[in-house]
């Protein structure tokens, strides 16, 4: 596993449970303690956690923010973004929720790509607002902070107008028999309601979300199309997940 990959680990578990140890980390992740200390020592030079005898806190005991997890694991999220641009066609419409591995799918649509979509995500948004081909259009709502998206009965309403050939969705958390869950109540009825409108769904997800499941759920993996993750987890997924009609990519 890549240092940044052993780093996006890292703050994703300490934003569930607000603390990590190294003696287990070390037997997850497969590396030396040493190493882990190295990574923990780096991830608190940068303001990202505490770290402390035997392991790390949260900073000040909140989740890591969006502005946070942006600069982390950048050449994973490139990757498993790569994947998704060949799946779109010229014309297409194109629905995107939030999420930085979202971001970089709007970063790599070409500028000669003839594209509509539509997003409730402020940095999307701002990616893609100078985009000559993209008829941008932005759901508007309650602002979701943490997560830099809108939310609320207002995004609900205005999705029932629209039938999407694709569903873009990030996601923190998959799991093979609770599926896609989220940690917020809101933000996973605005996902939920995304899925239901697309013809097809696209689910990005790290490694590290892989066998992980929060308190509120989205849909279950037999209502979705395609889970793009990370090569050396394709054949995982494939050979031990549940059998759907999705496509592991």
């Amino acid at each position: 596993m890549l240092k940044e990959e052993r780093h996006e680990y890292i703050l994703n578990q300490i934003s569930k449970g607000n603390r990590i140890y190294v003696t287990a980390l070390s037997i997850e992740l497969g590396v030396s303690d040493d190493t882990l200390r190295r990574d923990l020592t780096e991830l608190d030079n940068k303001g990202l956690l505490t770290k402390v005898h035997g392991g790390a806190i949260a900073k000040s005991g909140i989740s890591i923010k969006y502005t946070e997890r942006l600069n982390t694991a950048i050449s994973v999220k490139q990757r498993i973004a790569a994947k998704v641009i060949p799946l779109f066609k010229e014309g297409d419409i194109i629905l995107m929720d939030g999420g930085t591995s979202n971001l970089e799918v709007a970063r790599q649509i070409p500028q000669d790509f003839e594209l509509t979509i539509f997003t409730n995500s402020f940095p999307i948004v701002n990616e893609l607002v100078n985009h000559p081909k993209v008829d941008l259009n932005f759901l508007g709502g309650k602002v979701f902070q943490s997560s830099q998206v809108t939310v609320g009965l207002s995004v609900y309403q205005a999705l029932q107008n629209i039938t999407p050939d694709w569903v873009v969705l990030g996601i923190s958390d998959i799991h093979p028999e609770k599926g896609l869950t989220c940690p917020d109540r809101e933000e996973a009825m605005i996902k939920r309601a995304m899925i239901e409108r697309g013809i097809k769904s696209i689910i990005l997800a790290d490694g590290y979300k892989l066998n992980t499941a929060r308190a509120y759920r989205v849909v279950s993996l037999g209502e979705i199309d395609y889970i793009v993750t990370e090569d050396d987890k394709v054949d995982y997924i494939e050979q031990n997940w549940p059998k759907y009609s999705y496509k592991v990519l």
